[in-house]
């Protein structure tokens, strides 16, 4: 079924989840972020490998670990939203780890855990433009498990 972006909602907790699976995600306290305008692409993909034999000139391709991804995410910035005061704060921390959730609009939840790489602010061109942000998450595999934890809507 299709269905549009509108309704979907990002959150963040400070915490880690006691397991890396759907029951320890929802155990976390979370604060959504304010002012969410777009999440960017979530893409979970393998190294390729490449093998190239001696004795035939033939290729072969293997997959290899698993890569890490990053996510953008934009907002318009306010700077008294919980949220994106959260993300300020795992920005600027070189070693901490946070939880995020996406709720889609049709329900579906997928979590997962990352650094938060970067804060953008980027001013207006105009009197009618809003002053946006964003924030750039580097998603961190767990040692085993999914990256991403998806809970489908029932």
């Amino acid at each position: 079924m299709n269905y549009s972006g509108s309704g979907t909602c990002l959150s963040v907790s400070a915490a880690a989840p006691a397991t890396h699976d759907a029951t320890g995600f929802a155990a976390l306290t979370w604060t959504q972020v304010g002012e969410l305008e777009s999440i960017g692409e979530f893409t979970i993909n393998h190294a390729t490998v490449n093998f190239t034999n001696l004795c035939t000139g033939k290729t072969s391709v293997a997959k290899g670990a698993e890569e890490a991804v990053t996510v953008a995410v934009g907002v318009a910035l306010d700077r008294d939203d919980a949220g994106q005061t959260l993300m300020t704060t795992a920005r600027k921390s070189l070693t901490a780890v946070y939880s995020f959730k996406i709720q889609e609009a049709n329900g579906d939840i997928v979590y997962f855990r990352a650094h938060v790489m970067s804060e953008r602010i980027t001013g207006g061109s105009g009197v009618n433009d809003t002053k946006m942000g964003g924030y750039s998450l580097g998603v961190k595999a767990p040692s085993t498990g999914d990256t991403a934890v998806v809970v489908n809507a029932v």
